[in-house]
């Protein structure tokens, strides 16, 4: 019988769910809970989140919603409804592709954008603490593993 305490998928959830739990305990410390409320009465999804930081990441190009599925690696509804909860959530806007009218772009709002640059500099504060007292060896192995188990379940 497997010892659980000793299978990847237990490591990874509980390793997920530690870096979530320090995430909710120090970053809305020093960033603020409500960094990224919208319309000061809900927080947005984690999906939300990590859009608008590919968003942010990727403001200086034309992102439209097929970039974001692969980017993610969500469907087609998953994209088309995210795109339309943060339109309306007033994260991001969209506007007309310069070379296909029917394709839309996807666009960060202001307030997305100034909320990202508190968030961004939190995550690379986080990034920071989490790799304390790993060697950078260790850490291209960790990410060499993550990679391979990636393939293995794809």
């Amino acid at each position: 019988m497997l010892n659980f305490k000793e299978t990847i998928v237990y490591n990874v959830r509980d390793l997920s769910i530690h870096i979530s739990h320090y995430i909710k305990n120090n970053d809305e410390e020093k960033v603020g809970e409500n960094v990224f409320a919208t319309h000061g009465s809900e927080r947005i999804s984690r999906l939300q989140g990590m859009t608008a930081g590919f968003l942010y990441t990727h403001q200086d190009g034309q992102v439209i919603q097929k970039d974001l599925e692969k980017a993610m690696s969500i469907s087609k509804s998953t994209a088309s409804g995210l795109v339309h909860r943060m339109v309306k959530n007033g994260l991001i806007y969209t506007t007309p592709s310069p070379d296909d009218a029917r394709v839309k772009c996807l666009n960060l709002t202001t307030y997305a954008k100034n909320a990202m640059e508190a968030i961004n500099a939190q995550a690379e504060n986080t990034e920071e603490v989490l790799k304390q007292g790993i060697s950078p060896e260790d850490l291209a192995t960790f990410f060499k593993v993550i990679d391979q188990i990636r393939k293995n379940t794809k």
